[in-house]
């Protein structure tokens, strides 16, 4: 275990300790497009002590939790699936769950709560997005990779190289991250308004669910999967061809 200090990166303590999401998701600090700030400059942000999150991290951290698979080792075929499988799935299910609560809740309580409206905009948009996100993944750039794996980058590669569509994601992956940020203010921070009924807190559960799911998510591809990639790729025999193309999303 990692010796946790105020200046140590929250990217490298959550890659040698998986065991710190739920702390750092519990105190808000984003531990995946906003990585590379240190402990302490994430918890300044989110105006908290550092002194009390790092007892908390290690508190945590001694006792003795269930251990995670160690995905900066394993097959990237089996990070990849776990993705899709996990976190994909989980997002269009909360994502289709989301848009229907939203619904019921504009219904019935859209006259005396319009950020309903705004809440909706939000999730419809994340919805859109996200959609055509996972296409370009599962479709072009994850197979992709996974035939990397195998060492057969040149058997008919559908980009010269994974730079640009990685690069892409990352853009994809800060965009959903704004747009989560926007959707919680809208949201009060997932706090219901005392007259909230079951549909109106089953919304906002549903909704802080997905995005602790998200970070996560973006997490394993932003600072695993795509920088072991692009790390794989160099190594692969015969090289990357240094001709321009254009990524198929």
């Amino acid at each position: 275990m990692m010796v946790i200090k105020a200046d140590t990166p929250v990217r490298d303590l959550v890659l040698a300790y998986p065991g710190a999401i739920p702390v750092l998701e519990q105190f808000g600090i984003d531990y995946c497009c906003g990585g590379k700030h240190s402990l302490a400059e994430a918890c300044t942000i989110r105006n908290h002590d550092v002194g009390v999150v790092i007892t908390e991290l290690n508190r945590r951290s001694n006792n003795a939790a269930t251990r995670e698979v160690n995905w900066n080792t394993a097959p990237l075929s089996d990070l990849i699936g776990h993705i899709v499988q996990r976190h994909h799935a989980f997002a269009r299910q909360h994502l289709g769950l989301a848009r229907e609560l939203a619904g019921r809740v504009e219904r019935r309580h859209g006259p005396t709560h319009p950020e309903i409206y705004k809440i909706s905009e939000e999730i419809a948009a994340i919805a859109s997005e996200l959609t055509h996100h996972f296409s370009c993944e599962e479709n072009v750039l994850f197979p992709h990779i996974v035939q990397l794996e195998k060492g057969r980058q040149k058997v008919n590669p559908v980009f010269a190289n994974i730079q640009q569509p990685v690069t892409k994601m990352i853009t994809d992956h800060d965009q959903t991250g704004d747009e989560l940020r926007t959707l919680r203010k809208a949201a009060n921070d997932y706090v219901p308004p005392p007259d909230a009924c079951t549909t109106f807190r089953a919304l906002y559960r549903a909704l802080e669910e997905l995005e602790h799911d998200l970070h996560r998510h973006i997490h394993l591809e932003n600072n695993i999967l795509f920088p072991r990639a692009l790390r794989l790729e160099g190594e692969v025999p015969n090289g990357v061809s240094n001709k321009t193309a254009s990524c198929a999303c």
